[in-house]
């Protein structure tokens, strides 16, 4: 443990302060900074568990290195640290992988540490373990029992002393008279005479009692010395100063007495001892070994424990007393905290405003930019079905090239052996009733093969007559197209032009179904990979002055060495949902226009295919 010896200083530590507050961002931000904004400064204001520190208190669960211990310090920091420093020098010691660090806190300053989560450990009475435990998820680790009594269950109490020749031999003689406490919620003080002034007849409203807060020793000082007429002292700690030389045991008398506790003069019953608690973000692995520690130690300068004692007396008498953090309505918790935090509350009121003017101002806008966002959506529908109507057309021309390339051979081997049938049955049985259905077949195997001639005929129609296309109009139409997948699989489209004016010879609409499909290929890639990335179109002067090259590249993970091997292979394809034809649609477009395309991958990890097109300069 850091103590005050000069080989290892113990000294008591401060709160870091926090890290200042991060310039706004940019102005599409803005609403939601200031919801932030409002929403961290009313955190104060619901003091509930809802506002404890979470399964790690904002921390990386703490397990080794610097740990902080929070001691509430009722006799002052330096008498604390003196008392507790060889008990957390043996935990020191005991836990090799940790170093100590002892705070002496005041009841107040242990509540705020607990809720910042500035403090690892706390050591402290059992009211405030109660106040605390439930709201911050404490974890009491054991209870005190190196006290005169010697015992975890019965150790605390209070005592309302008197000065020996005061004229008050009864707690109700006190009314109207100066009393003087620590805290008012100070266990082993004031909150648990509380309940024996009431018994006796004394209304709180009708003493003055005035909370000095620590040391404790002052209170006995100013009751000797004739500043207040009675002091309301933790049990056993008169008879401490009595041993040290501070005062003299004659010189005070005590009032309402109850049963002695351990030796010493009590007013009140006795309650548990002293607990040690873990904060929520402290690991399980220490705090199961700071537990084992605390109820192995056993030394003569050192404190002992035993195991956690109960906490239902100590809740009941908050709930007596209308202190239990659950008891609380809701109402006055809130109405508590904005008395406390009003400042806060105005600000957040400002903020809350100025949330509300950006708002409607977004909202104006919105509405501004509505009917033209609808006017291009409805464009670019219209121009997505021509394209659909365009890529359909051609899925039926690849397929009907299929069909008549694989349904010619056995039509005309139909034809042929129903010809052949009825030369034979003509020769050999004229009157044959099977001449009329073989002649039948012949007939509509040649019909077939009509059908399916005129629709290679259709396929293979002239190619429309080819335009000038400046290659910026032509990627930015079918990004815009293409936005709406790229926004939503999260993968940035980007190109690059050389010269600026380049263009291409060629008609638009295939052109834009070529950039289309390939696009779409990358997009499926990335969807199917489920992942994001980008992709990269590069267009240039290829080396055949008459030619551009467009190269398109992305990072989805390329083409598999069996789809490299026949990338213009129709029908086939890895998609469950795909039909194999974008590839070989797009290769088709281009050949009727005088280009080409090749496929492959690149080192980074991805597809890399070129595009060879005419360029627009070769027509001039």
């Amino acid at each position: 443990m850091r103590s005050s010896t000069p080989s290892k200083p113990f000294m008591p530590t401060r709160p870091t302060p926090a890290p200042s507050a991060l310039p706004a961002g940019r102005r599409v931000r803005l609403a939601g900074i200031l919801l932030s904004g409002l929403m961290a400064l009313l955190g104060p204001v619901t003091a509930t568990a809802a506002h404890a520190p979470d399964s790690d208190g904002g921390h990386a669960s703490v397990n080794a290195g610097d740990v902080t211990v929070g001691i509430l310090a009722p006799r002052g920091e330096a008498h604390t640290l003196a008392q507790w420093q060889t008990t957390l020098d043996a935990l020191d010691d005991a836990i090799p992988r940790i170093t100590l660090t002892a705070r002496a806190m005041t009841l107040d300053g242990i509540a705020a540490a607990v809720a910042q989560g500035e403090v690892d450990f706390v050591l402290t009475n059992p009211g405030q373990f109660v106040l605390l435990g439930t709201p911050y998820a404490l974890s009491w680790l054991a209870t005190l029992r190196s006290n005169p009594a010697n015992s975890a269950r019965a150790a605390l109490g209070s005592v309302l002393w008197v000065r020996a020749e005061s004229p008050y031999r009864r707690a109700e003689q006190l009314t109207g008279q100066r009393i003087v406490a620590v805290h008012e919620r100070a266990f082993g003080g004031y909150l648990l005479m509380r309940p024996e002034l009431q018994a006796a007849g004394v209304d709180s409203d009708e003493i003055a009692v005035d909370f000095l807060g620590y040391p404790v020793d002052a209170l006995i000082y100013q009751l000797r010395d004739g500043q207040a007429e009675a002091a309301i002292m933790p049990v056993c700690m008169l008879e401490r100063m009595v041993s040290e030389g501070l005062v003299r045991r004659d010189d005070f008398r005590a009032l309402a007495t109850d049963d002695p506790l351990g030796g010493c003069v009590s007013s009140t019953p006795a309650y548990p001892d002293w607990t040690f608690a873990a904060l929520p973000h402290v690991s399980e692995a220490l705090t199961g070994d700071m537990a084992r520690r605390l109820l192995a130690m056993d030394g003569e300068d050192t404190a002992r424990w035993g195991a956690p004692v109960s906490a239902a007396r100590v809740a009941t008498l908050f709930d007596d007393l209308a202190l239990h953090p659950l008891g609380e309505p809701l109402s006055t918790r809130l109405m508590d905290a904005l008395q406390r935090y009003w400042h806060y509350s105005v600000a957040a009121l400002v903020l809350l405003a100025m949330a509300l003017m950006y708002h409607a101002w977004l909202q104006r806008k919105a509405r501004r930019h509505g009917r033209a966002l609808e006017a291009t959506q409805l464009a670019l529908r219209e121009r997505e079905r021509e394209l659909a109507d365009a890529q359909s057309l051609n899925v039926s021309g690849e397929l009907a090239t299929t069909l008549a390339h694989e349904l010619n051979q056995p039509l005309a081997a139909i034809r042929h052996y129903a010809e052949g049938s009825v030369l034979r049955l003509q020769r050999e049985a004229p009157d044959s009733p099977l001449l009329e259905p073989l002649s039948r077949i012949g007939h509509e195997a040649n019909r077939g093969a009509g059908i399916i001639d005129q629709a290679r005929q259709w396929i293979r129609r002239d190619a429309p007559a080819p335009e000038r296309l400046p290659l910026h109009g032509l990627l930015d139409h079918v990004r815009a197209l293409a936005q709406p997948r790229l926004k939503r699989l999260n993968v940035a489209l980007d190109r690059s032009i050389q010269p600026d004016d380049l263009a291409v010879l060629g008609n638009r609409l295939a052109m834009e179904q070529v950039l289309g499909n390939l696009i779409g290929n990358s997009l499926d890639a990335f969807e199917a990979a489920d992942r994001c990335g980008w992709i990269h179109i590069d267009a240039r002067r290829a080396a055949d002055p008459g030619q551009v090259t467009l190269t398109i590249r992305d990072n989805a993970g390329g083409f598999s060495p069996e789809r490299l091997a026949r990338p213009f292979m129709p029908l086939d394809t890895t998609r469950a949902q795909g039909m194999g034809l974008g590839l070989v649609i797009t290769r088709r477009l281009l050949q009727r226009q005088g280009g080409d395309i090749s496929v492959g991958n690149h080192a980074r990890g991805g597809a890399e295919i070129t595009v060879r097109i005419p360029s627009a300069e070769a027509s001039q």
